[in-house]
């Protein structure tokens, strides 16, 4: 008997490292897209002590880092609640769209922003606070435009509009310091607080499956003309390996209508195929396939989308519902 048991154990912990293995190939040969979240605006007239629109970003960013598919990238300008133009001017939250491609291109693939369109947080209540005040105390309401860009040319991808109602907590969002931090048990505790994390849990699935049904996309940052190589910014946090091929666009941005003078999408112009031969953890070096007249800045997309295995999506989607159902 006992041997029986031995051997079924042994046969048991044989399975299990099997499956780890290839979870663990499996999830080395999907991509993951670089991400940057700039900061929301604020709700319009807001004039509270603390920003809105940063909280939601941060948040944002605390569950998009969680995903199988994404790499966050750092927004530089922090102070900043929105991009600016040349002039420095701020353009309602929409990153700047570019006319010189190496200024203004950024290393995210997509690019998320948006600003907070109704604000409504629960009320502090005090003994002269009327009977419609001490409703509103014990409710919070929030709508959110979101709004999402391709990170190289800043063109508009997609945009929806959330809103989410909180009448379960305790404290009113700001009501304390440690309420305003996404980590304390106070944040959570806020009607506020509940209603943000409701809407950004929404946000999410649609960011991962719209990364997960589209390739890979980078930028050239070496061209090495002598080798017939070059240096593309993807690598194997990217989840690039030897032998990936990669399509090398230069990019025409805001491409003009010769007979009507107005802005009909960006130009794509194929110059080449390449090949990686060498992957470091975040770059790659490529052979050139077919193809020149290559420059730093030029767009490298994957000729395939490599989506993450469903063994990794399930296993995420477990997660979630067994942390939801705690």
């Amino acid at each position: 008997m006992k041997s029986r048991i031995a051997v079924f154990l042994l046969i048991a912990s044989l399975l299990m490292m099997a499956t780890r293995h290839s979870d663990a190939s499996a999830a080395s040969i999907s991509y993951k897209k670089k991400v940057q979240v700039q900061p929301f605006q604020n709700p319009p007239g807001w004039v509270g002590t603390y920003k809105p629109g940063v909280l939601v970003s941060d948040l944002l960013k605390q569950k998009l880092i969680q995903q199988e598919n994404v790499i966050l990238v750092r927004f530089i300008d922090q102070e900043s609640h929105g991009a600016k133009d040349k002039k420095g001017n701020a353009v309602n939250g929409k990153p700047p769209v570019s006319g010189g491609m190496a200024h203004n291109s950024s290393p995210a693939q997509i690019i998320i922003s948006g600003e907070i369109v109704k604000y409504r947080p629960a009320l502090p209540v005090n003994l002269e606070s009327t009977k419609s005040e001490k409703r509103m105390s014990r409710s919070a309401e929030v709508q959110i435009e979101f709004k999402v860009f391709q990170g190289q040319t800043k063109r508009f991808v997609t945009g929806f509009v959330l809103s989410e109602k909180s009448r379960e907590g305790e404290f009113p969002l700001g009501y304390s310091q440690s309420s305003l931090n996404l980590g304390s048990p106070d944040f959570r505790k806020t009607f506020m607080g509940r209603a943000l994390s409701r809407i950004t849990d929404r946000v999410i699935p649609t960011i991962v499956a719209y990364l997960n049904r589209v390739p890979l996309d980078g930028q050239v940052i070496v061209v090495e003309k002598e080798k017939e190589q070059m240096i593309i910014n993807l690598g194997q946090k990217s989840g690039v390996e030897i032998r990936d091929e990669f399509i090398v666009y230069s990019v025409d941005v805001n491409f003009s209508d010769p007979l009507y003078k107005e802005d009909i999408g960006d130009r794509l112009t194929k110059l080449g195929v390449v090949r990686v031969i060498n992957v470091q953890e975040g770059f790659s070096e490529a052979v050139i396939m077919a193809g020149g007249d290559f420059v730093k800045g030029n767009l490298v997309r994957s000729k395939k989308s490599k989506p993450l295995p469903k063994v990794l999506k399930n296993r995420k989607k477990l997660a979630t519902i067994s942390t939801s159902s705690q």
